[in-house]
Parts: C-alpha cells; sequence; structure tokens
C-alpha cells in the first residue's frame, strides 16, 4: 500500500494540462476586462475655442477709430462754430467801420455846418455842447461835456422849427457829464432854426412838442 501511494503523483502539484487550463481562462478574463476598462475611460470635453490675435486686433483697431473720429468730429463742430463766430463779428466790424466812415464823410462834408450852443441865465458855464449839421442828409452829431443831469433829472435836446419845438431825445451822459449823439434826421433844413437842451424830470418831458423844464443852452443855425 505505501509502495502504490508513494507511485501516484501528487495532486498538489500542477499539471500540464491544468497550466494550459488557468492560461486559457486567464486569457478569456483579460479579453473580458478589456472592453469593460475601456468603457470606463473618461468622456473628452469638446475644447474651449480660443479667439484668434487678429480678431483682438481688429476689435481694438475699430474702437480707436471710432473715439478718434468723434474726438476729430467734436473738434470740427467747435472750430465751425468759433469761424461762425469770427465771421460775425467780422461782419459787425465792417457795419461798424462803414457807419464810422459815412459818419465822418458826414462831419467833414463842404455843406456841413458846426453850431456851438451857450448856455442861457438858466444854465451854467461848465455846460457846453456843439452839433455838426448836414443840410444835405439831415443827420446830426452832438457833442457834450459837462451835462452831469441833478438826482432825479435828464437833459433834453430839441430842434427849433418855424412851427415849434420837436424833440431829439434825452442826453445821456458818463458819469462826467460827456456824450456823442448822432442823429439820422435833425430836421428839414428849410424849417429848422435852432437847436436847444432843457433841464427836465427824470424821463423827458410830458410832451414831445414842448420842453417843460428850463432852456439851459441854444443857439440859432
Amino acid at each position: 500500500m505505501w509502495a502504490f501511494a508513494a507511485a501516484t503523483p501528487r495532486l498538489l502539484e500542477p499539471s500540464p494540462l491544468r497550466a494550459r487550463v488557468l492560461g486559457s481562462v486567464l486569457g478569456e478574463s483579460a479579453q473580458r476586462e478589456g472592453p469593460r476598462e475601456a468603457r470606463r475611460a473618461p468622456i473628452p470635453f469638446p475644447r474651449r475655442r480660443q479667439t484668434p490675435v487678429f480678431a483682438w486686433l481688429a476689435l481694438l483697431a475699430a474702437v480707436v477709430f471710432g473715439v478718434s473720429g468723434f474726438i476729430e468730429w467734436r473738434a470740427a463742430s467747435r472750430l465751425q462754430r468759433e469761424l461762425s463766430a469770427s465771421r460775425a463779428e467780422v461782419t459787425r466790424l465792417n457795419r461798424e467801420i462803414e457807419g464810422e466812415r459815412r459818419w465822418t464823410a458826414m462831419a467833414t462834408a463842404p455843406q456841413a455846418r458846426v453850431i456851438e450852443l451857450r448856455p442861457t441865465p438858466a444854465g451854467s458855464r461848465e455846460l457846453q455842447a456843439r452839433v455838426t449839421y448836414d443840410p444835405a442828409t439831415r443827420q446830426a452829431i452832438v457833442s457834450v461835456s459837462g451835462l452831469v443831469a441833478p438826482p432825479g433829472k435828464d437833459y433834453q435836446l430839441w430842434a427849433i422849427t418855424n412851427t415849434g419845438p420837436a424833440s431829439l431825445g434825452l442826453v445821456r451822459t458818463d458819469r462826467d457829464g460827456r456824450a456823442t449823439i448822432r442823429l439820422q434826421s435833425a430836421g428839414d433844413p428849410f424849417t429848422l432854426q435852432a437847436f436847444a437842451i432843457s433841464l427836465e424830470i427824470e424821463g423827458g418831458a410830458p410832451t414831445a412838442t414842448a420842453p417843460a423844464g428850463p432852456v439851459v443852452m441854444a443857439a440859432r443855425i
């Protein structure tokens, strides 16, 4: 019996058949695990598209051009307004210069008359007034000095005609009593006889056809 047991191979020792079986089983297990591992692989996410550099540069250039255009438009509008204002000022100055030339030509015309007004007994010696009158155009330039009106009073200029006095307006002077008045129409040379200045209440005489206050200066033509 012991001899039979010793002659029989031990079951614990692997036989070639057992090795082949184990190899086949392990191979099938590896094949089954392969697809499973593949299924467990992480799902790739789509990559975020990056904006090309030239697109950013184009956007930046558009913004720069837009801002530059707006600044240039504002500057052009401001210059246009300044140019329009300058042209208007030049036009105004040209009109004033032309007006001064006409008044100068009138004052130096051969037919112009210069009338020096003298103070009356109701006036003071400080009062001075001169009228340069052109019969051809009926224009006149009145220059006065020393006519500082008392409080609540005004000096008023009159043309004395053959039909009576006619108001030529108030004499508004500076603090020293000086003023230059230009009259477009001082009166008809065929009816005009004299010029006079009266001292009236503030605002002038109640009527334009007769002084209400004392006549302080006068002169015949």
